[in-house]
């Protein structure tokens, strides 16, 4: 599906707030952001990809992730049938205050709830 105007503020939305989810360490509001059976592909930094909320969260809640998210230089496209893509850059602040970048390779989905990311692939630059 094509994006609106509107449907681009609504995914930069859902992307910002994943940065301030993780930071906050509110894993328990996965739900806002991700679908039900999203995937999560942390592969560059030596995580398996897991599906689901519930798979997502552990994976999330083990030591090893970055202190600090930052989501800049959101590109929302076209995507297949009812979803839309986005690339965006992230910025993490990690153990003696390294910064990494790296990006997003997202897809989402629109549900009852709003936009949800249903693939999320990170790419270290």
């Amino acid at each position: 599906m094509k994006p609106t105007n509107e449907d681009t503020v609504e995914i930069a939305r859902v992307l910002a707030l994943w940065g301030h989810i993780m930071d906050d360490r509110e894993l328990d509001r996965l739900g806002e952001v991700l679908t039900e059976d999203a995937v999560w592909d942390g592969s560059a930094f030596g995580f398996e990809p897991v599906v689901g909320l519930d798979a997502i969260t552990a994976v999330l809640s083990a030591d090893g992730h970055a202190r600090a998210h930052h989501t800049t230089n959101i590109v929302v496209s076209e995507g297949p049938g009812d979803e839309v893509r986005a690339r965006s850059k992230g910025l993490g602040v990690v153990g003696g205050g390294t910064v990494i970048s790296v990006v997003h390779a997202d897809e989402l989905r629109r549900t009852d709830g709003g936009w949800r990311i249903s693939r999320r692939a990170i790419h270290v630059i």
